[in-house]
């Protein structure tokens, strides 16, 4: 009799535990679904049109997976919060953060070379030649080097043009000689020595502290940063001659994106092309607004004739001639691409 309950007491055990099992195969089949937090970083204000394109990839995101196998649940991190300009790419590409605001000229490494494209003074003529050639062939040769670095290109969030900015006037290229300015790229960075400037590295956010103490005589940056973090209360002077049209790069981890389902993937994709659309209208529409607002901040701005246009494309050559020799045949196919869409 005793064995006989104690078999009864295993079957029990056996059964309740099947159905247990059971359960949680239903309950997973019948509704659970899967969920993943992700972190999304950036070094510009929300407001800004980079920070247009991140907020609204996020919204996009966490609408678009609802219906996908995992629903990715962002949360943002602007201006800097997490990790600045200068540590976003090695963030990005080790997985401190799953999708990232990416500049070029703070990327390392011989896969770089190529893609400081992006720095050159004057490579683009028009915001119309730049997002056609992001949207093409370019990008796509972009994101084969961006893999080669562990991270997976998914869109281009607009940041809008580059000027240079001091406390003396900037007219000519020779008016930057002796001057510690802050740069932007190595493209930039490297005209400038080349005029005669000492050009140091420092994040956006750095600069009003810098101008006023007196570190830097002037640096390079966009209207918009000028306006948004106040360095129009430190700075007299300014050029209006559109030095870039400047785009950023959103991206993300590799190892993470290719752990993603594909209808993951797609969504992601979607999501991207519906922000980075809102970030390329609001940096075009901006940036004349931007520029009003400077001049009425009492901030002068100089546009150069056509004469001393030439004389500052001149200065940028050997940009262009140092770009070739190191960026080999993937370079010279992306320049290729760019006259192609300038010509258009």
């Amino acid at each position: 009799m005793k064995k006989f309950l104690l078999i009864v007491v295993i079957l029990l055990t056996i059964l309740g535990g099947c159905s247990k099992e059971s359960d949680t195969v239903a309950k997973a089949d019948n509704g659970s679904k899967k969920s993943q937090s992700i972190k999304i970083a950036y070094n510009l204000p929300k407001e800004h049109a980079t920070g247009v394109y991140f907020e609204v990839l996020a919204e996009e995101i966490e609408k678009k997976t609802k219906d996908t196998s995992i629903q990715l649940i962002p949360s943002t991190f602007p201006n800097g919060q997490l990790y600045n300009d200068s540590q976003l790419p090695d963030a990005v590409a080790t997985g401190g953060v799953q999708i990232g605001q990416i500049t070029t000229g703070f990327l390392a490494g011989g896969e770089a070379k190529p893609l400081q494209i992006t720095d050159l003074p004057f490579v683009f003529n028009s915001w119309e030649s730049m997002w056609k050639a992001e949207d093409g062939e370019y990008g796509t040769l972009f994101n084969a080097q961006f893999e080669k670095l562990g991270m997976k290109l998914i869109g281009w969030p607009s940041y809008g043009t580059l000027e240079l900015y001091g406390n003396k006037p900037i007219k000519v290229p020779k008016d930057v000689s002796g001057h510690i300015m802050r740069g932007f790229g190595q493209g930039a960075s490297l005209m400038l020595q080349e005029l005669g400037a000492s050009p140091v590295s420092m994040s956006s956010q750095e600069i009003y502290q810098a101008l006023e103490h007196g570190a830097i005589d002037g640096y390079t940056t966009g209207p918009s940063s000028v306006i948004e973090r106040s360095l129009f209360e430190v700075t007299k002077y300014g050029t209006d001659m559109t030095v870039l049209y400047l785009s950023f790069q959103s991206a993300t981890n590799l190892d993470w994106w290719e752990s993603l389902p594909e209808d993951v993937q797609d969504a992601v994709n979607e999501a991207s092309k519906i922000a980075q659309e809102k970030s390329r209208e609001e940096a075009k529409e901006k940036d004349l607004v931007y520029k009003q607002k400077l001049a009425d901040s009492g901030l002068s701005l100089y546009t150069p004739s056509e004469e001393e246009m030439i004389l500052w494309k001149e200065a940028a050559s050997n940009r262009y001639k140092e770009y070739m020799k190191s960026s080999g045949e993937i370079g010279e196919k992306l320049m290729q691409l760019v006259e192609q869409a300038n010509e258009n």
